[in-house]
């Protein structure tokens, strides 16, 4: 939580928030949102090299984010049913 005596400036505080919540991995996924849409971390410096990535390379990529975040995505659905069973009465028997 950030606590300032500033309480005027939160809006200027709000790009790095959302700068540092794209970047973080999730735990469901173990990915962060912003790898999860364009395939790739973000840039944190202002000034940076860009590379054109072929088409093909870039598809392959997403692909192969998806597969991965599909099966961390099933992980995680498991863990929680796993914890959610274990307090759930058994059914009644007619």
């Amino acid at each position: 939580m950030y606590v300032s005596h500033h309480q005027g400036d939160w809006n200027t505080q709000l790009p790095l928030a959302e700068f540092a919540y794209n970047r973080s991995d999730h735990s469901s996924t173990k990915q962060s949102p912003f790898f999860m849409v364009y395939g790739r971390d973000p840039h944190f410096d202002s000034v940076h090299i860009t590379q054109d990535t072929p088409a093909e390379k870039l598809s392959t990529k997403f692909q192969s984010v998806q597969k991965d975040v599909k099966r961390e995505l099933e992980v995680a659905i498991n863990r929680f049913k796993s914890y959610a069973d274990k307090s759930r009465a058994s059914p009644p028997v007619f």
